[in-house]
Parts: C-alpha cells; structure tokens; sequence
C-alpha cells in the first residue's frame, strides 16, 4: 500500500504539472449561439483607402504596426510600421515615409499615452520586441518632431528570459495607473513585464507573470478598460486571459480553428474601443487572408470577416489588396479629412504595382467602410477616447 500511495502521488503531481506548462489544453469556451452561416453581411470585401511605401528590406521584412494619434491635431496622426529585418518606420496617413529608425530586428510594436516618468512628465511610450538582442525596446514619440527616442534604462536592458522574443503589447492598467509589456516568443512562453521609470527617467522592467503555451504565439493585445488580454497561438486559436498580472495563468478560448472562417496561422490582434464597454476585437486569419470580428464586451462572440480587395479604377489596379496579413492596428478616433471615421491598418504580405512584386508594405481601410459591410453595421464612435468611463 505504502509503494501504491507514492505512485498515486507522483502521479498527481505530473499531471499538475502537465496542466501548469500546457494552458494551451486547457478550459475551451464553448459559447457559440448562431451557426457561422447566420452571420449577416452586405459585403465581403473592402478596398483600400491608402498604401505605404515600402519597407526598405525585402521578402518577409514588414510586420505589426502601430496608430499614433494625434489628440491635439488628429491629421497629423502617423503610422508606426516595423521592419523586422532592420527597423521601424514612420509613415503619414497619406502613406508616405517620413521617417526610419534603425534599431534592430523590431518585429511588433505597440503605444500607450500617459506613461509617467520620475519628473513627473508623462509621455507615449512606444514599444516592440528587437528579435536580435532577444530583448525589448521602448521609445518615447514625439509629435511636433515625428521622432522616436530611446528611453528604456540600456544598462539593465529588458531582456527575455526566454528564446526567442516574437510579438509584443503593451497595457495600461487604468485603474493603478501601472504600465505592462506582454512578449510573446516562439517557444510558447508569454511574459508580462511591468514597466517603471528611474529617478534619470529610463524605463525599467520587472518580470511578473508567466504564461507557457503548447506552440508558438505572437499576436496580442490588451484591453485596458475590461481588463483582459488576448493572446493568438498561431495554429490553434485566440485566448483570454485577465490582463493582471496577479490574474493567474487560468486562460478561456475566444476561437480556434474550428471556426470555418478562421484559418492559421492566427496573427495579429487589436480593439476597436466605444462607448459603454462596446466595440469589437480583430483578428488577422493568414491562411486565408481575411479579418475576423468579435464582440469586445463579454464572451466575445464572433460577428464576422472580411478581406481586402484590390482597388480598381478604370479597370486598372490601383493600390492591391491583402494577403497573409502578419500585424494590425485599428484606432476610433477621427484622424482629420482623410479619415474622419477612425482607421484600421494591415500588413500586407504580397505587395505588387502594375502585377509587379515589391517590398511588403501596409494598407489603410477607413473604419466606416468596413462597419457597413455588416447589417446591421458595426459602431463609429469616434468620439470616444479610451478611458473616459473610467
């Protein structure tokens, strides 16, 4: 009996393991209400509004971008584009470079407004992963110049415990007013860092939170009024987790890939923020280029897809649509004439002029055009500014 007992313990002690190293196994949220072909839409498709130029570096070079904007001028709001071979790149919302920053292999990036440092100035703070150094990178951005400037702490640089760092957000605790940085690797492992700034007003980072995955993640995003964080493992599906780090490592599953209308890898994620906790998660779907929607509000339930076509005038195409979109940003906010209903921004794999390949680049999609694909349409609440109910 005494040999029996310490086999059932070992036995209950593997599978404890085994369930703390494998989220990815764990409680699927089963909540679907409506068969996928009840999904009501007037369209499939949108065509885009605007394109970038080019990254400088070739074949799979472009990745997750970023929307800055602009509260005090929003037609001066930019767009923050990685090259994961080189750098980051700054556009203008009508698509021109205006700006490279050499700093590694960045390969996701995200913003946050308001980030405290030690003399009491607050800042936006701009971060990415740097695939190179292993390590995480954070930049404050300035409007007025369209710079962006180093200011993690580069003596005790935030490097990752694990190989090797791939997609990164970062989210605002709204209620302590604390700032967290998420990396995703391709081992699986998630880690959560939370970041505060010295008394030389550099930015520091402590690891708090762990999660470990069955395969290889990269998008995610946080939702900083509701609290969650949403995490794509790439083959299988898109998670939920609290966005505190003191939230356990007790996840629920958003989707996967048993949704017809999902197809892996899953890639980018992002939050079109509105009122009254409304609005709508995003997900890029690579294998079969299209963009997947979902509640924000409680058990995000999926709303719809769709892609993004060719533009076509006379015949003649214009800007090309998407393919094998990596990262994407969407933002509510009005950003002036040339996109008065908020903007969504895609990476696009496949870039080509006149049937003609060149370096990926992103494309801009006014968010009206894709609300009213649906029926009925999607919220425009341009009005709302993330935080306001709180």
């Amino acid at each position: 009996m005494k040999n029996l007992s310490i086999l059932l313990s070992i036995v209950a002690a593997l599978f404890v393991i085994s369930s703390c190293s494998n989220p990815g196994k764990r409680e699927k949220n089963d909540k679907k209400e409506k068969p996928w072909h009840e999904v009501k839409m007037t369209a499939s498709s949108v065509t885009p509004d605007v394109e970038t130029d080019p990254v400088l570096s070739t074949d799979d070079a472009a990745d997750d971008p970023a929307i800055f904007v602009n509260a005090e001028n929003p037609s001066q709001s930019f767009v923050i584009g990685t090259d994961k071979k080189a750098s980051m790149e700054i556009y203008y919302l009508k698509g021109m470079r205006r700006a490279v920053f050499e700093h590694g292999e960045i390969n996701n990036a995200d913003i946050r407004y308001g980030f405290p440092l030690a003399n009491g100035n607050r800042i936006n703070l701009v971060g990415a992963t740097d695939r190179y150094s292993n390590s995480i990178k954070l930049f404050t951005f300035d409007p007025a110049t369209q710079m962006l400037n180093r200011i993690d702490n580069r003596r005790d640089r935030l490097i990752s415990t694990t190989h090797e760092v791939y997609g990164f957000c970062l989210y605002n605790d709204l209620e302590n007013d604390e700032f967290y940085a998420i990396v995703t690797t391709i081992s699986g492992d998630v880690q959560q860092w939370k970041l505060s700034a010295n008394e030389e007003n550099k930015v520091n980072g402590e690891l708090v939170r762990l999660l470990d995955f069955s395969s290889q993640t990269e998008g995610c995003v946080a939702d900083d009024e509701l609290g969650h964080l949403y995490i794509g493992e790439e083959t299988l599906g898109i998670w939920k987790y609290p966005a505190r780090p003191d939230g356990g490592i007790e996840g629920t599953v958003v989707d996967d890939i048993n949704n017809p209308n999902l197809k892996a890898d899953i890639e980018g994620l992002t939050i079109y923020y509105a009122s009254d906790g409304k609005g709508y998660l995003i997900a890029s779907s690579q294998g079969n280029n299209s963009y997947a929607i979902y509640e924000r509000e409680g058990d995000n339930e999926y709303i719809g897809s769709f892609t993004i076509d060719d533009l076509e005038v006379d015949g003649e195409v214009v800007i090309d649509g998407t393919s094998g979109t990596d990262g994407i940003d969407v933002t509510n906010r009005s950003l002036g004439k040339d996109f008065p209903y908020g903007l969504f921004v895609a990476q696009d794999d496949v870039n080509e002029t006149e049937g003609e390949p060149l370096n990926q680049n992103f494309k801009l999609v006014s968010w009206d055009k894709i609300a009213n694909l649906f029926d009925p349409p999607l919220l425009i609440d341009t009005a709302y500014v993330v935080g306001q109910g709180r």
